[in-house]
């Protein structure tokens, strides 16, 4: 499945609990994420051979282990981000729900977003 593909198959109603468990006082962003969801849906993706790999991660400062992407796999633009594939290895026990939020925070926070998109950026700063 491709990153829009997954992100189209939501709603930002049935993401924003998600987002909340990962992203401590996202409430106070709610306008930032759901325009940044909006966009992401209306935009048409670059296809990419490329692919957002959900792998288990060890947590340097806690010895516990986790399942992600790495942060590379999202800096470059939104549009490429969408046209990538996902992968999930062995272990990973992500639902759909769940990597839809967290690829969605991971491409607003380190992906290059839009120039359009800036002023709403700058508001997770304020």
């Amino acid at each position: 499945m491709k990153v829009y593909q997954l992100l189209q198959s939501f709603t930002f109603d049935e993401l924003i609990p998600e987002i909340s468990k990962m992203f401590p006082n996202s409430r106070l962003h709610t306008d930032v994420f759901e325009s940044a969801f909006n966009m992401l849906c209306a935009m048409k993706p670059v296809m990419s051979k490329k692919a957002v790999r959900y792998q288990l991660m060890d947590d340097p400062d806690s010895n516990d282990v986790y399942a992600g992407a790495d942060d590379s796999c999202f800096n470059t633009t939104w549009e490429v981000c969408l046209g990538k594939d996902i992968k999930k290895e062995k272990g990973v026990d992500l639902n759909e729900t769940e990597l839809a939020a967290n690829i969605l925070l991971n491409i607003l926070l380190i992906g290059k977003h839009p120039k359009s998109f800036d002023s709403i950026f700058a508001k997770l700063y304020k």
